[in-house]
């Protein structure tokens, strides 16, 4: 299959029609993995017999005339932070190793409902912090393909799989995306239930998705967003036709918010005169607006609510496994039991009032635009992932967010353009999002 078919809504169309077996789909696709994967490590645990089991039992449904699931025999990734029955679900930490849960994450139910294929878990940083993975970049192998969800956005890039599930507390998809060339979205905060995620923040955390069309986005969701009767931030949510919504053509052409903010000033020079020249592509359709003053405080109150959630929430690693635990995630958990509950509770509220102030700039436009990172994807020899500076406001608010793999920088490597749209607002996200490509393409 060319590279430009490779997603989801083209698998499903071939597989359904019986062109080719999902067997023999899946036989092939195994062996093409096996080499790729070893240069690039995406995959925690790959089980090539239990994949072929899947696809023997999903070729018998077809052949018996039983109904046939809207994913019918698409091969997905999933983040090691998602609880797979068949698979171990590490956290990325040592602490985890080899471990089997019972059940399925409500992601993965609704996926397997619909006879996807579950391919294999994705490495990523421990705990879905910042401690780098063994993941490299497939369009750099001596560049990191970011954090948190480094082996999801990976295994989507280098044609792995057309579809992996993640997830965001800061910038994890947006910047992985963009380093590694590929869709990253990710929804409101609680459109999609977080049962089976291992939870860092209430506040912040939310299931995201990388694909290879923005189409298989909106396809995707349909299926997996709503409430599943036991995460009850998703007691309100429901599916609202996000595919049907996106395909429709704007009522008139969307109008763009440049956001300027401070983390702007941290572009090289190369980001800058990348972004400074799309700007002059969709000037007719962008407007550049300095933020105000009260988002100057978003990375600080992040920081709060992120350090104040995370040491909870991992209370009993640090108390029982502290040596297991890397310097970095300890000192996160030693400040967030530093942080006064008063500190805290302002830092919420302060969210809420951000939040609110965004309200009037959306009923004047589709969507803000942003680069999705400063930089290109930095080499593996700086130890880190990538700065998330450029989505932390968006993250902070919970809004629906999305990186578009539009651009390149001078040394060749993916650059993104991130939309942030209203939030419950997704599906005219997306719809903006697509009109964006469809317009201006991929831009060298």
């Amino acid at each position: 299959m060319a590279d430009c078919e490779f997603t989801v809504l083209n698998l499903v169309d071939s597989l359904k029609q019986g062109k080719i077996s999902v067997q023999d789909f899946l036989e092939n696709l195994i062996e093409r993995v096996r080499g790729v994967d070893q240069e690039i490590h995406s995959l925690s645990e790959f089980r090539p017999a239990y994949i072929l089991n899947q696809a023997k039992a999903l070729d018998r449904i077809k052949r018996d005339g039983e109904p046939i699931g809207k994913l019918f025999g698409v091969p997905i990734s999933i983040s090691d932070n998602i609880a797979t029955a068949d698979f171990f679900t590490e956290f990325g930490s040592k602490i985890y190793k080899g471990q089997q849960l019972s059940k399925d994450s409500s992601v993965v139910k609704r996926l397997r409902n619909e006879n996807a294929v579950i391919f294999g878990k994705t490495n990523l940083t421990e705990f879905s912090d910042s401690k780098p993975s063994k993941t490299l970049n497939p369009h750099d192998k001596a560049t990191t393909p970011g954090g948190s969800a480094a082996g999801a956005a990976a295994s989507v890039a280098a044609g792995i799989v057309p579809f992996s599930i993640a997830s965001q507390t800061n910038g994890s998809i947006i910047r992985s995306a963009s380093y590694c060339g590929v869709y990253g979205f990710k929804p409101t905060n609680d459109i999609i239930p977080k049962t089976g995620l291992k939870i860092k923040s209430e506040t912040l955390d939310s299931i995201g998705f990388f694909s290879r069309s923005i189409e298989d986005v909106g396809y995707v969701l349909d299926i997996v967003a709503g409430s599943d009767g036991f995460d009850l931030k998703t007691a309100e949510s429901c599916s609202r036709n996000y595919l049907d919504i996106l395909l429709e053509n704007p009522p008139f052409d969307p109008k763009f918010l440049y956001a300027k903010t401070p983390s702007l000033k941290k572009l090289n020079s190369s980001s800058k005169r990348t972004i400074k020249d799309f700007l002059k592509i969709v000037k007719s359709h962008t407007t550049v607006v300095d933020l105000p003053d009260l988002v100057l405080s978003s990375e600080h109150l992040h920081k709060t609510i992120y350090e104040v959630e995370l040491s909870f929430n991992l209370s009993s690693e640090y108390e029982k496994h502290k040596p297991l635990l890397s310097s970095g995630i300890k000192k996160k958990i030693r400040n967030g039991r530093k942080i006064s509950g008063h500190d805290y509770l302002k830092a919420l509220k302060t969210r809420e009032d951000i939040k609110f102030a965004f309200q009037d700039f959306f009923e004047h436009f589709d969507a803000i635009l942003t680069p999705s990172t400063i930089d290109s994807a930095p080499s593996i020899k700086e130890k880190n992932t990538g700065d998330p500076c450029l989505s932390t406001i968006w993250s902070l608010c919970g809004f629906p967010m999305i990186s578009l793999p539009l651009l390149k920088l001078d040394n060749s490597m993916p650059y993104g353009i991130q939309l942030i749209g209203a939030p419950n607002d997704d599906a005219r996200l997306l719809r903006t999002a697509r009109w964006l490509v469809n317009n201006f393409g991929q831009i060298k």
